[in-house]
């Protein structure tokens, strides 16, 4: 089985498609923007149980009332407040996962988009976190030219500035472009090297986009991807192409801080 291959081939597929209705319809960008966070929904549907509803909407308390999220992931055995198609509103409880889905990363953007995921995971009551995947994707960047390690240094700094030093707004994954990723660890992923409650970034090789969504299937269902991994992840892993590392609880670790910014 080679996963390696097929992790590149999705990466492939997903580039085919995004642009496939702006050749028809021009610089018609809510509609553009539409289509590209269906492309990432349908890959999900491909594997998550039907039990995980996929769609787009609002989370609501009393209190509350989260901004538009462009995947929202939640649990189909609960009630929905309202649904019509693939737009629904749910409550705190049902929420299984969120989704931003933006073209390209921009680093004047980044704080932005973060923040604002952020502010929507912290609607999530405490004790309700586990199982559950909070991420950003992005189909380009503009980072061309640029260090990737110091890139990847100010994007975790941003990530690490988002969660406000709380834990509940804590985002678990980035995907940019083909190669760049980004996963928080609980518990470092080398048990030799371990750097707890920490963001890492890694280079990947025409494989993030397929990273980004098999990390999405592992954390809402990790006990079934965990005891399959070799069936889940490429033979290799990703641990030998980090470039970057943050810790969140900043106290208990130093990190090098690049010289310059972006």
């Amino acid at each position: 089985m080679d996963n390696k291959a097929y992790f590149r081939s999705i990466t492939d597929e997903i580039n085919s498609l995004q642009n496939r209705v702006r050749n028809y319809i021009g610089d018609h960008w809510l509609s553009d923007g539409e289509w590209k966070e269906s492309i990432i929904r349908a890959v999900l549907r491909r594997h998550l149980p039907l039990t995980v509803g996929i769609g787009n909407g609002f989370v609501v308390t009393t209190e509350k009332t989260s901004t538009q999220i462009d995947i929202l992931l939640y649990d189909n055995t609960k009630p929905i407040v309202f649904r019509e198609g693939d737009f629904v509103i749910v409550t705190p409880d049902s929420v299984r996962g969120m989704i931003e889905v933006k073209t390209t990363a921009r680093k004047h953007e980044l704080a932005d988009i973060f923040s604002k995921l952020a502010d929507n995971i912290e609607i999530i009551p405490c004790g309700q976190m586990d199982k559950r995947f909070f991420g950003v994707f992005f189909y380009e960047s503009d980072f061309d030219g640029l260090d990737s390690a110091l890139v990847a240094n100010e994007i975790l700094e941003r990530l690490y500035t988002s969660t406000r030093q709380r834990s509940r707004r804590i985002i678990n994954c980035v995907s940019i472009a083909d190669s760049f990723f980004v996963r928080y660890w609980v518990a470092g992923p080398v048990p030799a090297n371990r750097l707890n409650e920490s963001w890492y970034a890694y280079n990947l090789d025409h494989t993030a986009p397929a990273y980004f969504a098999h990390n999405v299937i592992e954390h809402l269902c990790p006990e079934a991807v965990l005891t399959n991994n070799a069936v889940w992840y490429p033979e290799d892993g990703k641990e030998g192409y980090k470039i970057a590392q943050i810790p969140w609880r900043r106290e208990h670790a130093t990190i090098n801080q690049p010289d310059e910014r972006i």
